[in-house]
C-alpha cells in the first residue's frame, strides 16, 4: 500500500509538473502570438507605405519623362528661331544692322536678374528692385 502511495504521489507530482510545464508552454504561444500579430500590422503597415511610394515613384518619373520632353521641344523651337532669325539676317540688310547694335542701357538693366533658386528669392529680388528716384514717384502719382 505504501509503495502504491509513492507512485501515485509520483504520478500527481508528474502530473503537476506536465500541467506546470503545458501552462508555461501556453503562455509562451500566446505571447508569441501577440507578438507575432504585431509584427504582421507593422508589416502591413510598412508594405502600405511601400506601395505608396511605389506610386509616387512612377508618378514622378512619368512626370519627370514629360517635363524632359517638354525641354526638348523648347529647345527644338528655340533652335528653329534662332535659324529664322539668321536667315531674315541674311536676307534684310537694315534687319542685319539693326540686330547688329548695341542695346541702350536701359535695356539691358531690365534683361540682367541674378539666378534666382525658388519663389521666397523671387519675392526678395522683387521687393530690392530699383526704386523709381524720389522725383520721378512724385511725378507719377
Amino acid at each position: 500500500m505504501r509503495a502504491l502511495a509513492v507512485v501515485l504521489a509520483l504520478v500527481l507530482a508528474a502530473l503537476g509538473w506536465q500541467s506546470w510545464r503545458l501552462n508555461n508552454a501556453s503562455h509562451t504561444i500566446e505571447t508569441q502570438s501577440k507578438d507575432l500579430n504585431s509584427k504582421n500590422q507593422e508589416l502591413t503597415k510598412k508594405n502600405s507605405q511601400l506601395i505608396g511610394l511605389s506610386i509616387l515613384t512612377e508618378t514622378n518619373s512619368r512626370e519627370q519623362t514629360r517635363l524632359y520632353a517638354a525641354a526638348e521641344d523648347t529647345r527644338s523651337l528655340l533652335h528653329q528661331r534662332q535659324n529664322r532669325i539668321e536667315e531674315l539676317k541674311r536676307e534684310n540688310d537694315d534687319l542685319r544692322r539693326w540686330a547688329d547694335t548695341i542695346l541702350p542701357p536701359d535695356v539691358v538693366r531690365l534683361r540682367e536678374r541674378p539666378a534666382i533658386t525658388g519663389g521666397a528669392a523671387y519675392r526678395e529680388w522683387l521687393s530690392k528692385g530699383d526704386s523709381m528716384p524720389p522725383g520721378k514717384v512724385s511725378a507719377a502719382q
